[in-house]
């Protein structure tokens, strides 16, 4: 009898579970069914975005483009979850340069190395690192940059969002990334 109760709970909450996923599949797409893909070309970089990301100001002055979630563009137009498209004048050999740079940046302790390693781009390879950082305001920030090489080029690709939007927003630089074209 015990047995029966208990598989007929199990059973109960696997259907309430499977209609929450339906329900939540659901409304995602309807939440999302008014977006549309946007393109830009810049910098020698063509990219796609869905048309709730949009221009943001950046810090940085080897940016090509920023991109972010219009929602989290602040008075100064600088995107909280954003994306940020750089060329930088490489110096020496691509890794090294790219693996010095991390090394100068973890003598800041607000940085704190979550993995990096190699990864494609195309058909290119690329480097990747995962990292957090604590901003001046005291938001802590995820970020995930993914560094290619093109005509003695490094161009780095930076998504940064507070830790707490990270996942939910690092679907669209994946796209990005997946789609983007090297002119």
């Amino acid at each position: 009898m015990k047995n029966n109760i208990l598989k007929n709970c199990i059973l109960i909450i696997s259907v309430i579970v499977i209609f929450m996923s339906i329900f939540a599949c659901v409304n995602a797409a309807e939440d999302n069914s008014d977006l549309t893909m946007l393109s830009l070309s810049k910098g020698g970089l063509v990219i796609d975005y869905p048309s709730n990301w949009g221009y943001s100001e950046s810090t940085s002055e080897y940016s090509i483009m920023a991109l972010s979630k219009l929602d989290s563009i602040d008075s100064a137009g600088i995107g909280q979850v954003n994306i940020n498209f750089e060329k930088k004048p490489m110096e020496g050999e691509f890794y090294s340069y790219v693996n010095d740079t991390y090394k100068s940046m973890q003598k800041d302790s607000s940085f704190e190395l979550i993995s990096s390693g190699g990864v494609m781009v195309g058909t290119m390879d690329a480097v990747e690192y995962i990292y957090t950082s604590t901003d001046d305001n005291g938001t802590k920030k995820e970020h995930k940059a993914v560094w290619f090489e093109k005509g003695g080029q490094a161009y780095v690709m930076l998504y940064s969002a507070p830790v707490d939007k990270f996942e939910d927003n690092l679907y669209v630089f994946d796209y990005m990334l997946s789609d983007i074209q090297i002119t």
